[in-house]
């Protein structure tokens, strides 16, 4: 066993259809994740898994935002939008943050981030509306935007400001610890790696090749605390140190969707992967600021 790892992999939950987007509520102790074609954003806690919100728009992606909302990508309505987490702990509102770019409907939001300035990434390719390079969780439409980028929010939903244009299929994505290095995974066939760029004032710069998955695509990823990178691949959890050196690997029984810290100290390391919940303890901890 790697010396980032400290116990076995758990299975915590099973027999869903396709899981995605593991999101930590640290004030409720508990894990919202989605499964997409369910058509629902699940809850785990030690109690067990219960539905947290019905018809949630085939979402996929979903992360914390500085004021506690939970940010979801909408594959259906292909909007990126902030869910309120009422003080029980149940969901209190829907907002949408982005939904169109230069006059034309996004493609189907798919992982997003949060900086510690309240500065929103997502990622747009047209996994949602096209069935290319893998199922369709959503409904076939029309592709309006000549591409696939990551977007940051602007001031309306209207408004999204294209970030990084010029990698194939951005998919999961994350910042290092001191914000200044932006990853993105390439979720193809054709190029099945992590991207790496200088990251800084809501600017990125100066793309380069991570790493590249052994097996499979990468997808979601997250950076612990001294910068290593954790990323979900086709068999499990591939761990990169800062200078893209694999340092470790989780296996995993199914094809990984996500990874996400949790737990009181945040040491525990929460996985999807296609139909179960998986969590493994780690001898570290998330990078996330705040």
């Amino acid at each position: 066993m790697s010396d980032l790892l400290a116990g076995d992999l758990e299975q915590l939950a099973g027999g869903l259809s396709f899981t995605e987007g593991p999101c930590w509520l640290a004030e409720h102790d508990c894990l919202l994740f989605t499964d997409i074609p369910g058509n629902a954003i699940l809850r785990w806690s030690t109690d067990g898994v219960s539905t947290w919100m019905e018809n949630a728009h085939f979402a996929i992606g979903l992360t914390r935002d500085g004021q506690g909302r939970v940010l979801s990508c909408e594959h259906s309505t292909r909007s990126l939008t902030a869910l309120t987490v009422g003080p029980d702990g149940a969901l209190a509102g829907r907002e949408a943050l982005a939904n169109s770019y230069d006059g034309r409907v996004l493609n189907s939001t798919n992982d997003v981030i949060c900086t510690s300035t309240g500065l929103i990434l997502f990622t747009d390719p047209p996994f949602g509306v096209r069935n290319l390079e893998g199922a369709l969780h959503g409904y076939q439409q029309a592709q309006e935007i000549d591409g696939a980028f990551v977007f940051a929010v602007g001031a309306t939903a209207e408004a999204p400001r294209p970030v990084v244009t010029d990698i194939y299929r951005p998919n999961g994505l994350c910042l290092s610890p001191d914000e200044r290095a932006l990853y993105v995974s390439d979720s193809s066939e054709t190029h099945h790696k992590v991207l790496a760029l200088d990251f800084a004032d809501g600017t990125a710069s100066n793309l380069r090749d991570f790493a590249v998955m052994p097996v499979g695509v990468p997808d979601g990823m997250r950076v612990d605390a001294t910068g290593r990178l954790w990323v979900a691949g086709g068999d499990g959890v591939y761990i990169y140190d800062t200078d893209g050196t694999q340092v470790g690997h989780v296996p995993v029984p199914e094809m990984v969707t996500n990874v996400e810290f949790g737990g009181a100290d945040l040491s525990e390391l929460y996985i999807t992967a296609t139909t179960s919940l998986y969590r493994i303890r780690t001898t570290t901890r998330s990078g996330r600021a705040w």
